[in-house]
């Protein structure tokens, strides 16, 4: 299996493609498919992150590769109880801007991965799931105030953070639930 690539291999990768989106928003679109179709086919996310998915093209396909890895490390993130579901966003030894920057691309992926993977505006949903959607709009609409990155600012951005990885969680629950398997025995 395809290991998950990490944020500034992936997104120097899709630089070179000239790919419509950032590493983090193309996360937040795959998670988004995942929460509202249950399993996306990987060539109709691909097909999302590239303009134009020509795998001849031999930068498209080295970044193909590389998101092949965030698919299945992704799938097996959100289906697995046990596993440490992360968000794809730059790392904490990047500067406060672009990682507030990449949380807000995160959750506009995020959004437009629900409807790209079949919600519809008007579908009911749990007040809570409503919510936490909305936040996440509002997010996406969030700018970072350059000259502010003290330690509060790190600390608000570590609970946001906090609130949409968990929120992502709860949607996905929500919208998939998990049916356990019948015993065999009865």
């Amino acid at each position: 299996m395809v290991e998950r690539p990490d944020y500034i291999s992936l997104q120097a990768a899709l630089d070179k493609t000239d790919a419509e989106m950032s590493a983090a928003e193309a996360h937040g679109v795959l998670c988004g498919m995942f929460c509202s179709k249950g399993r996306p086919e990987l060539g109709e996310w691909l097909e999302q992150v590239f303009e134009d998915l020509d795998l001849a093209n031999m930068l498209i396909k080295e970044a193909s590769q590389l998101l092949v890895g965030l698919f299945n490390s992704t799938q097996e993130q959100l289906n697995d109880a046990e596993a440490d579901y992360q968000l794809f966003v730059p790392d904490d030894n990047q500067p406060l801007a672009a990682r507030a920057d990449g949380l807000a691309q995160w959750c506009q992926g995020f959004t437009y991965g629900l409807a790209a993977g079949g919600l519809k505006q008007e579908a009911e949903l749990p007040e809570d799931t409503a919510e936490l959607i909305r936040d996440m709009v509002e997010i996406g609409r969030a700018g970072h105030d350059e000259q502010s990155s003290g330690e509060d600012d790190e600390d608000a951005y570590m609970q946001l953070y906090e609130y949409v990885r968990v929120g992502v969680l709860l949607i996905n629950e929500e919208l998939q639930p998990i049916t356990p398997v019948s015993d065999a025995r009865h």
